[in-house]
C-alpha cells in the first residue's frame, strides 16, 4: 500500500503540470504552453503527448523550427492513442514530412483494430493530402470492410482510386457514396470528372445535379459544387448556352465566400522579382557534383500542361515522377524559421539574407532524394514553385527548370472552370484571373532574364502537334537521351492526383478548337485584362 500511496503522490505534480499547460493553451499563452509542455517532454521523453502540445504551442507562437522539432520527437516517440496519432499525422502533413508519415501509417497497421471507421478515413485523407495514395488506399480498404455503408470512406476511396488510375473501381465508389448519401456534392463533383468513361450516363447525371442542388442553399459549398459539375457535364454535351450560367453561378458563390485582394498578390510577386535579382542568385548554393541524384522543376500556371509533361518524363528509365511535392517549401520554411502565409510571403523574403543557402540545398537532397527511387533524376511538379524558382536555383546550382506555357486565353478559361480548394483565389472573377496571369507572365520573364538557360519553356501546343521533336528538346535540356517510352503518357501506373488524373491517362489529344471559343461572348473582361482579342485563338 505504501508504494501505491507514493506512486499516486508522484503521480498528482504530473497531473496538475497536465492541467496547467492545458490552460495556458486555452487562454492562447503560446510561449507559457511552450515552456509547460517541455517541461513534461523532459520529465517524460518517450511519452509522444506532452511533445505533440509543445509542437502545437510552439506552431503558435511562430516558432516554425522549434514545432518542427517537436513533432519528431513525438514520432521517434510513437504515439500511445489514435487521437494523438491522428494529431501527429496532422502535424507531419503540415509539415510536409511524407517519409514520417509513412513510417506512422506503417507503425499503426499493426492497431487498426482500435480504429474506428472515421479515423482510418481521417489518416487515408492526410496520406492522401502527401500523395501517398497506396499508403491510404490500404486504410481505405480496411475501412469500407469493416462498414461499407460509410459514405466518407467510399468517397475518398473512389477520389483515391481515380488518382491510381483505376476509373471503374473509382466510379463503382463514388456511385455508392452519393447513393448512401444522395446530397453528397463533392462526390458528384468528382463523378463528373469520370464523365468522358460514362457518356451514356450524362443525363442521369444532369438531372440527378439539379435535383440535389434544388435541396441545398443557394450560394452554399454544396451548392458551388453542384453548379460546377453541372457546367462540365453540359459544356461536355455542347450545350453552351445551359452551361454558362451554371459556371458564372459557381464562380460568384466561391468568389463571394472569399475575403481576397488580387493586389496583394500582385505586390508580392513584385517584390519576389526585386528580392530576386542576378546578384542574390550568384551567391552560394549546394553542388553536390556531377554524377549526383537531381531533380528536375517544372513550374508554371495551373492547367498549363505540367501534369502531362511529367508524365511523359516518367516513361524515361532514368527520371522518376516525384509528384507535386512540398518538399522545397518545407525546406525554404526550415531553413528561414517562418511558416508565413501561403507558399511565400513578404516576412519569408525579408528572411532570405539570413539563409545557409549550401545547408537549405543539401538539406532539400537529403530529404527528398528517395523520390528518385534509385534513378538519377526526378521531377518536382508544383506548378506554384514558381514563385520560388529563384530561390530554387540558388540553393541548387546544377537544378534545371521546365516552364509549362498555353495560349493565355486557353489556360486561364481552364483555370476558369476548375473548382480548386484554398488555392488558386484568383480563379473565380475574370478581371482578377487576368491581372494573375499577368503578373506571373511578368516574374516568368524575370526568371529568364536571371536563370537563363537553365529555363526552358514548353508550349503545351507544341506538345500535341509534334510530341516527338519537343521531348527531343526537354530530355536535351535535361542531359538525356531520347527514349521513345516518353511519348506514351497513357501508360498505367503511378499516381496523378492533379485536376488532370482522368484526362492524362486518355494520352495525348489532338489539337482542337479551345474550349473558350463558344463563351467568348461572355469572356470579355478576361479578353481585356489578356490584351488579346476573343475572336481568334490568343
Amino acid at each position: 500500500m505504501q508504494a501505491d500511496t507514493r506512486s499516486d503522490d508522484a503521480s498528482l505534480p504530473h497531473a496538475q503540470a497536465w492541467l496547467e499547460a492545458n490552460a495556458l493553451a486555452a487562454a492562447c499563452d503560446w510561449a507559457g504552453a511552450a515552456a509547460a509542455y517541455a517541461r513534461l517532454a523532459d520529465a517524460t521523453p518517450g511519452d509522444a503527448a506532452p511533445w505533440l502540445g509543445l509542437a502545437k504551442a510552439q506552431a503558435r507562437a511562430g516558432r516554425y523550427r522549434d514545432m518542427h522539432a517537436a513533432t519528431m520527437r513525438a514520432h521517434a516517440a510513437g504515439p500511445r492513442s489514435w487521437p494523438h496519432a491522428l494529431a501527429l499525422a496532422r502535424l507531419l502533413r503540415d509539415l510536409h514530412e511524407p517519409r514520417a508519415l509513412t513510417e506512422l501509417s506503417l507503425a499503426l497497421a499493426g492497431r487498426a483494430d482500435q480504429a474506428s471507421v472515421d479515423d482510418m478515413v481521417a489518416l487515408a485523407d492526410l496520406l492522401g493530402a502527401e500523395d501517398l495514395h497506396e499508403a491510404g488506399m490500404a486504410w481505405l480498404d480496411r475501412a469500407v470492410a469493416r462498414d461499407p455503408g460509410h459514405a466518407p470512406a467510399r468517397y475518398v476511396r473512389g477520389s483515391t482510386r481515380l488518382f491510381l488510375g483505376d476509373m471503374a473501381g473509382a466510379r463503382e465508389d463514388l456511385d455508392r457514396a452519393i447513393a448512401l448519401t444522395p446530397h453528397f456534392a463533392h462526390a458528384h463533383r468528382r463523378l463528373s470528372q469520370l464523365r468522358a468513361q460514362d457518356t451514356a450516363g450524362t443525363q442521369a447525371r444532369i438531372a440527378r445535379l439539379r435535383d440535389e442542388r434544388a435541396r441545398v442553399a443557394p450560394g452554399s459549398e454544396h451548392d458551388i459544387h453542384f453548379s460546377h459539375s453541372l457546367f462540365d457535364e453540359l459544356h461536355e454535351l455542347g450545350e453552351h448556352e445551359a452551361a454558362w450560367p451554371e459556371l458564372e453561378r459557381g464562380m460568384r458563390a466561391k468568389r463571394a465566400a472569399m475575403r481576397y485582394d488580387v493586389a496583394d498578390d500582385l505586390r508580392l510577386l513584385e517584390a519576389i522579382r526585386d528580392r530576386c535579382d542576378a546578384g542574390f542568385l550568384a551567391g552560394p548554393g549546394h553542388d553536390p557534383g556531377a554524377g549526383a541524384q537531381q531533380p528536375v522543376f517544372i513550374v508554371g500556371l495551373f492547367r498549363s500542361g505540367s501534369t502531362v509533361l511529367e508524365r511523359m518524363l516518367g516513361g524515361h528509365p532514368a527520371m522518376a515522377e516525384g509528384g507535386e511535392s512540398m518538399g522545397f517549401a518545407a525546406a525554404l520554411r526550415l531553413a528561414a524559421d517562418h511558416r508565413g502565409q501561403g507558399l511565400i510571403d513578404a516576412a519569408l523574403l525579408d528572411r532570405l539574407e539570413t539563409i545557409d543557402w549550401p545547408a537549405l540545398g543539401r538539406a532539400f537532397l537529403e530529404a527528398n532524394a528517395w523520390r528518385a527511387r534509385g534513378r538519377g533524376l526526378w521531377t518536382e511538379k508544383l506548378p506554384t514553385n514558381s514563385l520560388l524558382l529563384g530561390c530554387i536555383a540558388r540553393a541548387l546550382p546544377r537544378a534545371r527548370f521546365i516552364h509549362t506555357r498555353r495560349a493565355p486565353m486557353d489556360v486561364c478559361f481552364s483555370n476558369l472552370r476548375m473548382l480548386y480548394g484554398g488555392s488558386a483565389r484568383w480563379s473565380y472573377d475574370q478581371r482578377e484571373l487576368a491581372a494573375w496571369h499577368q503578373g506571373h507572365a511578368a516574374l516568368m520573364a524575370h526568371w529568364h532574364g536571371v536563370v537563363g538557360p537553365r529555363l526552358l519553356d514548353v508550349a503545351h501546343d507544341d506538345l500535341l502537334r509534334d510530341a516527338d521533336a519537343t521531348m527531343h528538346r526537354v530530355l536535351a535540356h535535361i542531359g538525356l537521351d531520347f527514349d521513345p517510352a516518353v511519348l506514351t503518357p497513357a501508360r498505367g501506373g503511378g499516381a496523378v492526383s492533379t485536376a488532370s488524373a482522368a484526362q492524362v491517362r486518355a494520352g495525348l489529344r489532338a489539337p482542337r478548337a479551345p474550349d473558350w471559343l463558344p463563351y467568348r461572348d461572355r469572356l470579355g473582361p478576361l479578353a481585356s485584362g489578356l490584351g488579346v482579342d476573343p475572336v481568334i485563338k490568343a
